[in-house]
């Protein structure tokens, strides 16, 4: 479609399609949650999600949702992205067809590789709309240790007349397979200020967990492999000879967490580390508040799981906190090692223990870390930019179409 160039407040109708969405964890969720949030506040368009039914997700919805920005559920996510999953993207392809048939959409987002954007290649040419797809990095090393996924995963990339890249790892990534950079928009997650900001220490929390006087180490993080809760829990019993009244919570839920309890057993730090469980995002902030230190070893598993950037980082810092990750993926992006935290070497828990000591027992620098992080998340990692950014990608790419 062309539109008239002069008229820059045309609304502009958005399909997007994820495999999941919000209030299921993780941190792309919440990148499109508030890509999607800050564009509609600067601009009169709406927006039509189509993703699967999760946990919660009524209740999520229905506060959720507005006259602009609709959420449509059907099925369940996909477990992963091996080929005995594609018929079921056949019924997501349909679904997506007959949205598009009823509706007036000027442009279509994917924000996953498989099935969205695999389906978004053919609605391309049927509905002749302009596609855009999402990369966060991980969709790249995950399918490089595939037979014949890099050879679909490329052909997809082809076909989109934009390419947004949620972090330099995948921009790196994206360019490393041939994509032309001319297509490709760096657009890095920000932090709700609003939400994530220095406040007081909780008091109910602390009486709960019995945090009176106890330094605490806080990741939030499902509980996988990738996330490097084990490496954490090996560096314990380093720490806690020097820092006695230390505790570790745990915010999180996931396959590995019968192996992590049994793991503390086995190291005799059961006393120290207190499982959490899932911790609704609107009370992550709480968490964050009663930490001194935030710390997720993330780590490269060989099927090319890794973390491309680390939102809880930048979530942490915009809270005050000195942050600790794994030198892995995309975190340098996230935490300037040395400045706002540490970087370390995921496979060292003597490296780990090292960075922790540090900082608990140094409330110097600590607090000197914790200042650069708010500094920079001030500066360098705002929502309302990266919202306006995406509009203005889409504008393009439905203007030329």
């Amino acid at each position: 479609m062309t539109r008239d160039s002069s008229n820059t407040s045309d609304r502009i109708n958005h399909l997007a399609m994820a495999d999941s969405y919000l209030p299921h964890s993780g941190g792309s969720r919440v990148y499109y949650a508030n890509l999607y949030k800050n564009l509609l506040s600067a601009y009169p368009d709406t927006v039509t999600l189509l993703t699967k039914k999760v946990p919660g997700w009524e209740e999520f919805d229905r506060e959720a949702s507005t006259d602009r920005f609709r959420i449509v559920r059907r099925f369940g996510p996909l477990p992963n992205w091996r080929y005995e999953q594609l018929p079921k993207a056949i019924p997501q392809f349909l679904q997506a067809s007959g949205t598009m048939l009823v509706g007036h959409f000027d442009c279509l987002h994917c924000c996953d590789l498989f099935p969205q954007a695999f389906n978004g290649v053919f609605l391309r040419k049927i509905f002749r709309v302009p596609l855009l797809i999402f990369c966060h990095g991980d969709e790249i090393s995950q399918t490089d240790r595939r037979r014949h996924q890099p050879e679909v995963r490329n052909f997809i990339y082809s076909q989109a007349d934009a390419i947004v890249a949620a972090n330099q790892f995948a921009w790196d990534g994206l360019k490393r397979i041939g994509v032309p950079v001319s297509r490709v928009h760096k657009l890095t997650p920000g932090v709700d200020r609003e939400r994530f900001h220095p406040v007081p220490p909780n008091p109910e929390l602390i009486q709960k967990h019995g945090l009176a006087g106890k330094k605490v180490i806080l990741t939030v993080a499902r509980l996988v492999p990738r996330k490097g809760h084990k490496v954490v829990l090996e560096a314990l019993p380093k720490v806690l000879r020097e820092v006695k009244n230390l505790r570790y919570l745990v915010a999180g839920e996931g396959p590995e967490k019968p192996r992590l309890e049994h793991q503390a057993k086995d190291l005799s730090i059961c006393d120290a580390v207190i499982f959490l469980g899932d911790v609704p995002h609107d009370r992550i902030r709480e968490y964050y508040s009663i930490c001194d230190v935030f710390v997720m070893i993330n780590r490269l598993e060989s099927q090319g799981d890794v973390e491309s950037f680390g939102m809880v980082f930048t979530e942490a810092g915009a809270m005050g906190k000195p942050v600790i990750g794994g030198r892995s993926g995309g975190t340098a992006e996230s935490i300037l090692d040395g400045e706002t935290g540490f970087l370390t070497d995921p496979d060292s828990s003597e490296e780990v223990a090292q960075r922790l000591r540090q900082l608990l027992t140094n409330d110097y620098l600590a607090q000197e870390m914790g200042t650069k992080g708010l500094r920079r998340v001030i500066d360098e990692f705002n929502w309302e930019s990266r919202g306006r950014a995406l509009r203005k990608i889409t504008e393009h790419v439905v203007r030329a179409s």
